[in-house]
C-alpha cells in the first residue's frame, strides 16, 4: 500500500484536530456526513468553490439549521465525467441535535433549494448503509467510535484523489480542503 502524502497528513491532522475540539466543547457530539454536488451539466470547479463560500457564509446567520455547530471539515474534488462534488462533515453540540438524520437533511435541502437555487443535489451519509463511519451521536469518551470517525470518515475526507483544478484555467486558488477553526 501506498504511503499517504504530506498533503494527506497534513489535512488528516487537522481533521483530527476539529474532532477532537468538538468533543472538547461538548461531551456529545452529532457528526452529520454529506455529498453534496450538481445535477449533471450544472457543475464547475468555480461555482463549488462560490456556492460553498456561500453556504459557509450563510451558516453564521442561519440559525435555524447551523445554530448549534461546533466544526466542519470539508474536501472538494472532481471526480469522473467533470462531476465536482464536496464530501462534508458537520460537527454540531450533541445535546442540541437530537437527530441526525434530519439535521443532515436540513442541510442537503439547504444547498439544493438556497444555495444552488434548484441545480444541486446532496446524498445523506447519515443512514443506515454508513453505519460503520460512527455518524450521528458520538460521546467524548467513546474512543472506538472516535477512532472509527478519524479513520473511516477523515481519513476518506483527506485523501489526495480526485484533486480539483480551475475550471477556467486561472490561477485562482480553490481551497480543496477546508477546516473549521480550533476553538479553544
Amino acid at each position: 500500500m501506498k504511503k499517504d502524502s504530506r498533503k494527506t497528513q497534513r489535512r488528516h491532522k487537522q481533521g483530527c484536530a476539529v474532532i477532537d475540539s468538538s468533543l472538547k466543547l461538548d461531551s456529545r457530539v452529532a457528526v452529520i456526513r454529506l455529498d453534496l454536488s450538481y445535477q449533471d451539466g450544472k457543475g464547475s470547479a468555480d461555482r463549488l468553490n462560490s456556492d460553498l463560500n456561500k453556504l459557509r457564509l450563510n451558516a453564521r446567520s442561519k440559525s435555524s439549521i447551523f445554530k448549534d455547530q461546533i466544526g466542519y471539515v470539508i474536501k472538494l474534488e472532481k471526480g469522473n465525467n467533470d462531476n465536482y462534488h464536496v464530501h462534508a462533515l458537520f460537527l454540531f453540540r450533541g445535546h442540541e441535535v437530537k437527530n441526525h438524520k434530519y439535521k443532515a437533511e436540513q442541510i442537503g435541502r439547504y444547498w439544493q433549494e438556497i444555495i444552488t437555487k434548484g441545480d444541486g443535489l446532496y446524498h445523506n451519509c447519515n443512514t443506515k448503509e454508513y453505519d460503520k463511519n460512527c455518524l450521528g451521536a458520538i460521546e467524548r469518551n467513546d474512543e472506538d467510535a472516535t477512532n472509527a470517525l478519524k479513520k473511516n470518515v477523515a481519513g476518506y475526507l483527506c485523501k489526495d484523489k480526485q484533486s480539483i483544478k480551475n475550471s477556467n484555467g486561472s490561477d485562482k486558488k480553490i481551497r480543496e480542503f477546508r477546516c473549521s477553526v480550533i476553538k479553544k
